[in-house]
């Protein structure tokens, strides 16, 4: 049976609820090239993360970071090297990282306390590509989901997904961690992305990247998901291999799994049962969230601005978050509490990590 999946044009859209101006979260104190960082909101509506830079005289010691509004909390970690997620579960802020010595999960604690981190790969920095991931976490136990490259070929070296968990339960954890291996193909699988577990449906469920590499003519979507009775993951197509259909990124609402992400240049979100699929413009890095029935989606504009879109009764509004910048703007994320979103952005032409707030 063939499914085709409607796609909304994008419509007019009115202004979205004012933001407070940006307010510096950290300053970094090097000339970066690019921020490796990604953040969360916790049930307390604070939105911590973790930052890492890339650049002239960086050091890779990892920066926490916590607050909301314009107020902000920040310390230096133990942890070196590249961030590639966040999770936040109540017991604490946890951490995907890589460094030459190989991918960890960190965690620092609601006290302030930095546990020692767990290796899940023994291969982390060092290949021609960053690894990407992403990470959930719930009542102290964690599962991370990363890409790296795999076998001979140097810069053209295929990346396959992995897997290593404490959350779950079976036979599998027999020995307290299980650790698995998601592809085997010639295609480059990046950029996975996980859903949060929501209380109806405890069953991890990813998306991710599969690409011709170098190439750059062909990439679609793939999902999976993992029942935490066998701890096997399962997965499927997501979109039509042909488009370039990239740079996933997912959360949970209310009704349904939410997805954005860029295909052949355009943002587009995906609702799920919530919502039909929409395009909300041309751009890139797009990054979503849900709170209190509102969705939020932020990305970056050809022309170097941030935007975002909030989804609020059905109806769609956008805002310029950056009206002046001049330079390329870094998107982080945008977390959500209460109904308002906060959007972390980072500036390489001042190397400041800023935050803005729905009033």
């Amino acid at each position: 049976m063939l499914c085709i999946a409607l796609v909304v044009p994008a419509a007019p859209a009115g202004a979205a609820d004012a933001y407070e101006p940006r307010v510096e979260v950290l300053q970094a104190h090097c000339e970066v090239d690019f921020a490796h960082a990604d953040a969360v909101a916790g049930s307390d509506g604070l939105t911590r993360g973790f930052i890492s830079y890339f650049g002239t005289d960086c050091n890779q010691r990892i920066r926490w970071f916590e607050g909301s509004g314009s107020s902000w909390d920040t310390a230096r970690t133990r942890y070196r090297g590249v961030v590639m997620a966040t999770a936040h579960d109540g017991t604490g802020t946890w951490v995907l990282f890589a460094n030459a010595g190989g991918i960890r999960v960190g965690r620092r604690t609601n006290a302030g306390v930095e546990r020692l981190p767990v290796r899940v790969d023994r291969k982390g920095l060092g290949g021609a590509t960053f690894p990407s991931g992403d990470l959930l976490a719930s009542g102290g136990r964690w599962l991370a989901v990363w890409s790296r490259q795999v076998g001979p070929g140097g810069e053209f070296a295929p990346t396959e997904l992995f897997s290593a968990q404490t959350l779950g339960q079976g036979h599998c954890f027999s020995a307290g961690l299980h650790k698995q291996r998601l592809t085997h193909n010639r295609f480059n699988d990046d950029g996975p992305t996980l859903a949060p577990i929501g209380l109806d449906d405890a069953t991890p469920r990813l998306i991710w990247e599969r690409n011709d590499g170098a190439q750059g003519l062909r990439s679609n979507l793939r999902a999976g998901w993992q029942p935490f009775d066998d701890c096997l993951w399962r997965q499927r197509r997501y979109t039509a291999f042909g488009d370039l259909n990239t740079e996933p990124d997912s959360t949970r609402g209310l009704e349904a799994r939410l997805l954005t992400w860029r295909r052949d240049g355009q943002i587009l979100v995906d609702g799920g049962r919530a919502f039909p699929r929409r395009v909300l413009g041309n751009g890139a890095s797009p990054r979503i969230s849900h709170t209190a029935a509102r969705t939020h989606v932020a990305w970056i504009t050809i022309g170097t601005h941030v935007r975002i879109a909030q989804r609020d009764g059905g109806a769609w509004t956008e805002t310029d978050l950056t009206p002046d910048a001049v330079a390329d703007q870094q998107l982080v994320a945008v977390t959500g509490s209460g109904g308002k979103a906060t959007v972390l952005i980072f500036s390489p032409g001042t190397d400041r990590l800023t935050a803005r707030t729905q009033s």
